[in-house]
């Protein structure tokens, strides 16, 4: 989701390779060079899919409570693609945190590493989620565009504002705010893995931790009677830390034109296997996000500019995209009424991307540089 957060793109330029020789403890055995490139064209199509299955997710219900007929094998196939798309998020988010905190260990270590990372990432992930908050409580845009919305009161506003509602209130003045706490939540931790993840038996400790967190992800199931909370997501975030702790290890490279393939066919199989559930299956998301995180290693990346320049574009304005696009969909069906399918769908995609670039460069762009000045 999410919830969703460009680091590599936020650091680019802080050095010219991806070594790092200002470690917290120096001295121990370290993984040396990144294997995976900054910026890499396979990390923009990935971040660039999983946006574009949580607007697809969101648009389906819409067209269907506004009276537009939908088959019913679609609305059943895609019940779910958007929360695989939020979970590749959540793994891609964890692994170029990892390559961010490498760069930034260039020039900082110890508590003044930890401190500057923190920094960049509310510098990152708060104006434009602030921004949206007050755009919907001043418009009254509804939280989801094909359901009700719960009174909005103090104490919701509140859990909103600072990325807590999971622990507080559990509601969201807008959908895909949902996600951005659990972000937040493991930024906490995210220093200490990325500490591990750079030791050579790091791969190993890794390891033992996803498995470990899916045994209590289980355990909290039973208790909880389904309601997980950020149980249900820290296997996924480790996926991602788990990706960068193997990066060096041998790899039988896969051709960077099966990338697309394997990711749309993993997008499939989560569908399939999710047909006719109510809700979205959490250990079906770990193995997922498993075979996600070990697979980004296992391919070249993508040399087709056809793909690389949509999907760097795409990437680079999904913050936006994933937080606008709701509102975007009221605008359309709820404001403006629009009759025609094709055009509401065409002026969906294109008017969301529209406001994604402007909202990142009013307000992402310009914060992203204080968090920076701020943390040099």
């Amino acid at each position: 989701m999410v919830a969703g957060l460009d680091a590599l793109r936020l650091d680019r330029g802080a050095g010219p390779d991806g070594t790092s020789d200002a470690l917290v403890d120096a001295g121990v055995p370290v993984v040396g060079h990144s294997a995976v490139a900054e910026g890499s064209p396979n990390l923009d199509v990935l971040r660039s899919l999983a946006v574009l299955t949580v607007m697809i997710d969101h648009l389906v219900p819409t067209l269907m409570s506004h009276g537009f007929a939908v088959p019913a094998w679609v609305a059943a196939f895609t019940a779910h693609i958007g929360q695989a798309g939020v979970l590749a998020f959540f793994v891609h988010t964890s692994l170029v945190l990892m390559y961010s905190l490498e760069r930034m260990s260039r020039r900082h270590h110890g508590a003044g590493l930890v401190g500057r990372f923190y920094v960049r990432r509310a510098f990152r992930i708060y104006p434009l989620a602030l921004a949206c908050i007050a755009l919907v409580l001043v418009l009254k845009i509804p939280a989801m565009t094909w359901r009700a919305t719960p009174p909005v009161t103090g104490p919701v506003v509140a859990a909103n504002v600072l990325l807590v509602q999971n622990l507080w209130t559990r509601q969201s003045v807008l959908g895909p705010l949902w996600s951005l706490p659990y972000e937040v939540q493991m930024y906490l931790v995210l220093p200490v893995l990325y500490v591990i993840a750079r030791r050579s038996w790091g791969a190993g400790v890794l390891g033992a931790a996803f498995s470990a967190a899916c045994v209590l992800g289980f355990v909290a199931d039973r208790a909880t009677h389904g309601h997980l909370n950020l149980a249900a997501y820290v296997p996924c975030f480790l996926c991602g830390v788990l990706c960068y702790a193997v990066r060096d290890r041998p790899w039988v490279k896969l051709s960077g034109r099966l990338w697309i393939p394997f990711l749309v066919s993993g997008l499939l199989i989560y569908c399939l296997v999710h047909l006719g559930q109510p809700e979205p299956v959490y250990w079906l998301g770990w193995i997922f996000c498993l075979a996600l995180g070990l697979a980004i290693n296992a391919f070249k990346d993508s040399t087709s500019r056809a793909v690389n320049a949509p999907a760097h574009a795409v990437a680079t304005y999904s913050y936006g995209v994933y937080l606008l696009h709701v509102p975007v969909l009221y605008l359309l069906f709820d404001v403006m009424r629009l009759h025609s399918a094709p055009s509401a769908v065409a002026i969906y995609f294109a008017l969301t991307l529209v406001l994604s670039v402007a909202s990142f460069r009013a307000i992402e762009g310009p914060f992203m540089t204080v968090g920076r000045r701020l943390s040099d």
